[in-house]
């Protein structure tokens, strides 16, 4: 097992609702409970008591709740910080390889491997786009920058990261770290109100990037199907 070197921390925001996958969470990881920042949505969520909670009450805003706790695992001297959803699993070796990773790297962001792309460090060609972050699971360099955009309320906004990492941030780089996602898009298909902002922060997608989706678009109408554009081609 990996050691956790000590500016590493962990970000989880969480409405409380599924208590034992956040428990097991924090159990798991491999950092101190004072290294754990949890972002309350809701009154209520139960921790252990050595963990950091922030609360946030205010309307949900995913981006909002990402940054409010970068930021205060940067007040306490994160260099590396894994934000994380409440509903995922990993290991006490998943975030200390992704923290070595960034550590060795350009990239302002690690991510898990993403199927079919390779191992490594990407940053373009983004046309065609493909994301290469797991919005579920990811890490955040502290001293890069990059910041989610809280015009992105529900959805969209690790794309935006994705996209401004591997543009103007050093890159993303993809890890085969164990981990798992066990509700994943759940909340969102319970919930008319999340599927009406998902729709939304579609939109807003659609209009900041508008360029490079339709050049994607284009690429793929008019390119072959196969031997095109491959992992391989992303340095």
């Amino acid at each position: 097992m990996q050691e956790a070197p000590p500016g590493l921390f962990m970000t989880v925001p969480t409405a409380g609702n599924r208590p034992e996958l956040l428990s097991a969470l924090i159990r798991d990881c491999g950092l101190p409970p004072e290294r754990v920042i949890v972002v309350a949505t809701q009154t209520g969520v139960v921790v252990d008591r050595k963990v950091v909670v922030v609360e946030d009450l205010e309307s949900p805003n995913i981006q909002r709740w990402w940054n409010l706790g970068i930021e205060e695992a940067k007040r306490r001297g994160a260099e590396f910080v894994a934000v994380v959803n409440d509903d995922v699993s990993v290991t006490p070796d998943t975030l200390p390889q992704l923290a070595r990773a960034l550590r060795v790297s350009a990239a302002s962001v690690a991510s898990p491997r993403r199927e079919p792309y390779r191992d490594g460090l990407h940053t373009g060609p983004l046309v065609p786009y493909s994301p290469r972050l797991w919005g579920s699971l990811w890490m955040l360099k502290v001293s890069s920058g990059l910041r989610p955009d809280t015009r992105y309320v529900w959805w969209y906004g690790d794309n935006d990261l994705d996209i401004r990492a591997r543009r103007h941030h050093g890159g993303v780089v993809l890890v085969p770290v164990a981990y798992s996602h066990v509700h994943p898009g759940e909340g969102t298909s319970q919930s008319r109100e999340l599927q009406a902002q998902t729709q939304i922060d579609a939109e807003t997608f659609e209009r900041q990037y508008r360029y490079l989706l339709r050049a994607s678009r284009l690429w793929t109408r008019f390119m072959p199907a196969k031997g095109v554009f491959s992992s391989a081609d992303s340095k």
